[in-house]
């Protein structure tokens, strides 16, 4: 993984956690980019890796987004 894609995972999941993201309180992958000044796209291909990984859960479809697992803690 490159410098700047750890980078990115780790603004990403400080993000979710300063808005103490759940499952009722996803939050979309444009929010997301709009902080980091990255595209959504970028959002969601280094979100993908994260969800792999186990370090966070996806919410599909309207009103869905990004969330941690409450039981989840991001040990990095």
């Amino acid at each position: 993984m490159s410098e700047s894609a750890s980078y990115i995972q780790k603004e990403i999941m400080r993000i979710l956690k300063e808005n103490r993201t759940s499952y009722a309180n996803p939050m979309n992958s444009w929010a997301i980019s709009r902080r980091l000044n990255v595209t959504p796209s970028y959002i969601r291909e280094q979100a993908k890796q994260l969800s792999d990984r186990g370090l966070l859960n996806v919410r599909r479809g309207p009103g869905g987004g990004y969330f941690i697992d409450s039981n989840g803690e991001d040990n990095s």
